[in-house]
């Protein structure tokens, strides 16, 4: 299906899931029988045995108006470690802090922010993480209570995105993410059917995945979450507090007060929910596995990124410190 087509099977399935469907709740085994087909269509007993799986994408992302660029990598070792890093490019004189390490190992977070300066007179933009907090934004130094609470938002929010990818490329959460699949219907638009499966687990995760009832290949993947926020700033601080007088190093100070200033401020605000659809296509075959070339996340609608993926390994070779926290 292409894009547009998607969009009409995401209304679709609006309408038809505005209400419950009791006898669709009561198909026992329904979920898996799609799933199976799905991972059948995917890599079958491949993917039985997968324990280890690498993604090296490029991603182009929509920010404020302006478009910039990451490389990523995700390693996943499974059953409970996830890994991602990512390098964010700036575009002119633009630096993008919002990078470097997340994820988990157990119940460990596996967290390392891009710490790189923005050069004088640059633009520095941070954007909002996925747990709910600028991961690299200047704090006093929480109690081991507050600790473990970040560390376990950190983990919930790592699992929850793994799981997302994953339900796009394997017809499976993670398996950390402990999820239950639900049998949620049938969706329509004028390009073809999908089956749709709820995914949920106890700790609040929701998602629901769409699978072309033809290929039996992931479409797309829906969830609400809270949307990106971002602060924006010269590098010398607010235009009004930039001088020549700084120096490069009094300039860098004055932006991160003042990043940290916006950043406290954004925090004390309720976040904002959003509709958020990643898509899955371009398929093809890597070492026994199909795998989406392809994937374009919008949110409420609007295209926010799009991955093109370039390396993909079946089963790698993973070293351990990687998963250490100082790898």
């Amino acid at each position: 299906m292409n894009y547009r087509a998607l969009g009409s099977v995401v209304a679709a399935a609006a309408i038809a899931f505005a209400k419950p469907v009791m006898f669709v709740a009561q198909e026992a085994g329904r979920a898996a029988e799609v799933l199976s087909a799905s991972r059948r269509a995917i890599g079958d007993r491949k993917l039985d045995s997968l324990k280890t799986f690498s993604v090296q994408s490029q991603v182009q992302r929509n920010v404020g108006g302006m478009q910039m660029n990451a490389d990523v990598e995700i390693v996943l070792d499974l059953p409970d470690a996830y890994l991602r890093t990512e390098s964010m490019n700036g575009a002119g004189g633009m630096m993008i802090r919002g990078g470097g390490t997340t994820g988990f190992s157990g119940d460990r977070p596996l967290q390392k922010a891009d710490a790189g300066g923005a050069p004088g007179g640059g633009m520095v933009i941070r954007m909002m993480g996925p747990g709910g907090s600028f991961s690299n934004a200047p704090t006093e130094k929480p109690t081991p209570e507050q600790q473990e609470e970040m560390n376990r938002a950190i983990v919930r929010a790592s699992r929850a995105e793994a799981s997302r990818l994953m339900l796009g490329w394997f017809a499976m959460a993670h398996p950390a993410l402990n999820a239950q699949y639900t049998y949620a219907g049938e969706a329509e638009s004028p390009d073809g059917k999908a089956f749709v499966i709820d995914v949920r687990n106890a700790d609040n995760f929701a998602a629901r995945l769409f699978i072309d009832e033809q290929t039996h290949l992931p479409l797309m993947v829906t969830y609400k979450a809270a949307q990106p926020r971002m602060v924006q700033m010269t590098a010398g601080g607010s235009a009004a507090s930039s001088s020549t007088t700084h120096t490069s190093g009094d300039q860098r100070k004055a932006a991160e007060a003042e990043a940290a200033k916006q950043m406290q401020e954004l925090q004390r605000q309720a976040p904002v929910m959003a509709d958020f659809t990643i898509y899955f296509e371009d398929w093809r075959d890597v070492e026994g596995v199909k795998f989406p070339f392809k994937m374009r996340r919008a949110v409420a609608g609007d295209t926010t990124e799009e991955w093109t993926v370039g390396k993909v390994k079946v089963n790698p070779k993973v070293d351990p410190k990687r998963f250490s926290g100082d790898g």
